[in-house]
């Protein structure tokens, strides 16, 4: 189901030299990932699926497809080179992709990047209230975050469906101060820095500041219908590895992930993950991992995991087997027992094709 491998293939450069940063980046996502590529070569594109789910139904007529998604992704644009974990999706806004990575067996350093994107929204929907427009209405489906090497924490990259200055209303409002840092308009619950505060003009300042730990954010304009988000324990502005996406060569996690989601119109999460990555499900650390999750029967979702576990992939297979949520209803137990783990050593390949029925019990809480 997934095409090309955990190591993605090589594309088209932009038109720059590549940096030696850049080349350090991508060999190490290379060496990672070359136990994947073994397995992913040897297989045709479209595997018959060893999902323990009921037959699939009839696939949708093309006249009934959905439309394809434009061909450019410009959040993808400012993925930092030097990344080799991160994750891409435009997944409808009521399923809880926290949830369907912990279906899946993610990792915990992998899934925090899914928990982020969605921590930072509620946390912008408290702080604007009842009162004002929520951030689903004006922040777009689609989210990019990742790692960088050195960071506290996922950095994420939003779009705006709404006018920038619309949107800087918003923040305003909410409480969050405004600031330039290398050139770019920042919002964050605090000044920057108090060089940051004497710089920003008083009309720009709210009338009350949000309490950073209620929103421990820093919104960033990448662009007019672009932000990004880090952590306010980020050093200094934090702003080098979205800088280093906008101005190095593509990544090959980039480059792989912008031919995805062009050429695939069903494609809704592509997740790389590169390790050593604690695993609650095995005894073993993940040394490597992709998920993709693909729309399925219309209303349905077709997931495939890949995992590389620095252990035994037989034994890792048997313990992803035989997993069971602690505190679940039994529906969703049965969910996790159909996910069908497949020892291919050195990697373990996970797949299940979730109905429109099992995705109701992945929906986030306020959606049930």
């Amino acid at each position: 189901m997934i095409a090309g491998d955990l190591s993605p293939g090589t594309g088209l450069p932009r038109d720059r030299a590549l940096s030696p940063r850049t080349a350090r980046s991508r060999g190490r996502a290379l060496a990672l990932g070359a136990a994947l590529v073994a397995c992913e070569a040897s297989r045709p594109a479209e595997p018959a699926a060893p999902t323990k789910a009921a037959a699939a139904p009839e696939a949708a007529p093309a006249s009934e497809a959905a439309p394809a998604p434009a061909a450019a992704h410009p959040l993808l644009a400012w993925l930092d080179p030097d990344s080799t974990s991160a994750v891409y999706t435009r997944t409808a806004p009521e399923l809880d992709v926290v949830a369907l990575a912990e279906l899946f067996a993610v990792p915990p350093r992998a899934a925090r990047m899914l928990r982020d994107l969605r921590t930072f929204e509620d946390g912008l929907a408290t702080l604007i209230g009842e009162h004002g427009p929520q951030p689903s209405t004006w922040l777009r489906p689609e989210a990019l975050a990742y790692l960088p090497p050195l960071a506290r924490g996922p950095y994420l990259v939003r779009g705006l469906s709404r006018p920038r200055a619309e949107v800087e209303d918003l923040l305003r409002a909410a409480g969050l101060a405004h600031a330039t840092i290398e050139g770019m308009a920042v919002y964050a619950p605090l000044p920057t820095t108090d060089a940051d505060a004497d710089a920003a003009p008083a009309e720009a300042l709210p009338g009350h500041l949000a309490a950073a730990a209620a929103f421990p954010w820093r919104i960033v304009f990448l662009a007019d219908d672009v932000i990004g988000c880090l952590s306010l324990k980020e050093v200094g502005g934090g702003l080098g590895p979205l800088t280093a996406g906008r101005d190095l060569p593509a990544s090959e996690i980039e480059l792989q992930l912008t031919r995805e989601f062009s050429e695939d119109p069903e494609m809704q999460l592509d997740m790389f993950a590169t390790g050593p990555m604690l695993s609650f499900d095995i005894s073993d650390d993940i040394g490597a991992l992709r998920l993709g999750v693909r729309r399925w029967s219309r209303t349905g979702l077709d997931g495939e995991l890949i995992i590389h576990p620095i252990g035994d992939a037989e034994a890792a297979a048997k313990q992803l087997e035989a997993r069971s949520p602690k505190v679940a209803t039994d529906a969703l137990r049965e969910l996790y027992r159909r996910v069908a783990f497949t020892p291919e050593p050195p990697v373990v390949r996970g797949r299940l094709q979730l109905t429109a029925e099992d995705l109701r019990l992945l929906r986030s809480s306020e959606d049930r």
